[in-house]
This record gives structure tokens, C-alpha cells and sequence, in this order.
């Protein structure tokens, strides 16, 4: 039998150890592909679903491969993003608000879903040791569901949802830095 040297047996186990991170990365990839099938089945349309779907599986995969921390940045942003992306599409879809005022409903409730998202994700990066690079990849990620759903309402509904998530965002960091000074 042959010998195995020190050299290719640290070689082979860097080699299994990178395997192992990989496969642990693509649990995220798993939850975006999730995602973008409901987007598909509730009649997105499949230009968009597929653009936002690499994004979204590259972003996850690369950020969960580099550091714990950035996939946790990297839920949270699906996590608060699922509002923004359900909400407009159940109004549309159910006709719970009446069309008409010149207003369409679903930018509104871009902009509220966007608050709550913001609101989220800027709490939840307070409990971070590195809070502003959580909170900006969970915002992105947060920003690019929501355009899943938000598109509804056409640029009008991303630009709300987008101005949401930073009004959500301000008085928890504002409070945060009161309570640092």
C-alpha cells in the first residue's frame, strides 16, 4: 500500500473541508429556488423571476460561502423582503383595495412593507458586531425580493418600497447612535 504524504493528506482534507463549506452554502441557494418558483407559480414574469434568481442564488451562495455572518445578513434580507414581495401581489391578486383614486394600491403597500422590512433588518443588524455591512447586504437582499412582488406596481411600487426600507430604517439607527453617544 502506498504512502500518503503530509503534503497530499493536507491537500485532501482542505480539498473534503471545501467540499463540506460548499454543500453548506447551497442550503441557501435551496431557499431562493424555493422563492423563485412561488414567484413563477403566482404568474411573475419569467424574465424578471430568472434576472432577480441568479442574482439572488449567486449573492446567497458567495456570501454563505465567505462567512457565517453573511448568510445569517443573507436570510434576514429573504426573511424581511417576504412582505414586500406577497403583499402587492395579494391586493392585485384578491382586490382588497378599490383601483380608481389615480393611486394604485400596491405602492402604498410597497411603502408600508417596505418600513416594516426596513424596521426589521436594522433591529436585527443591531445585534451584530459588524452592523453596518449586515445591515447593507440584508437590505440588498431584502430589496431584490421585494422587486419580485413590488414590480406589481410597476417602477412606483420598487421606488415605495425601496423609500420604505430606509424610513424604516432611520429611527433604529438614529436610536442606535443616540444610545452609543
Amino acid at each position: 500500500m502506498a504512502r500518503i504524504t503530509e503534503q497530499a493528506l493536507a491537500r485532501r482534507g482542505r480539498w473534503l473541508y471545501e467540499l463540506g463549506r460548499a454543500r453548506w452554502a447551497a442550503r441557501t441557494v435551496v431557499l431562493v429556488l424555493a422563492l423563485l418558483v412561488v414567484a413563477h407559480l403566482i404568474g411573475r414574469p419569467a424574465g424578471l423571476v430568472l434576472g432577480l434568481g441568479v442574482v439572488l442564488a449567486t449573492a446567497g451562495f458567495a456570501l454563505s460561502l465567505l462567512h457565517d455572518r453573511w448568510a445569517r445578513a443573507f436570510r434576514v434580507g429573504v426573511l424581511a423582503g417576504l412582505p414586500a414581495f406577497l403583499l402587492p401581489l395579494l391586493i392585485r391578486t384578491w382586490d382588497l383595495l378599490p383601483r380608481g383614486a389615480g393611486v394604485d394600491p400596491c405602492v402604498p403597500a410597497s411603502f408600508l412593507s417596505g418600513v416594516a422590512a426596513g424596521w426589521f433588518v436594522s433591529r436585527r443588524a443591531l445585534e451584530e458586531e459588524h452592523r453596518l455591512p449586515f445591515w447593507v447586504v440584508a437590505v440588498a437582499t431584502t430589496a431584490l425580493v421585494g422587486t419580485l412582488g413590488c414590480t406589481v406596481a410597476g417602477g412606483g411600487g420598487v421606488m415605495g418600497m425601496v423609500f420604505g426600507v430606509l424610513a424604516g430604517s432611520a429611527p433604529v439607527a438614529l436610536r442606535a447612535g443616540m444610545q452609543r453617544s
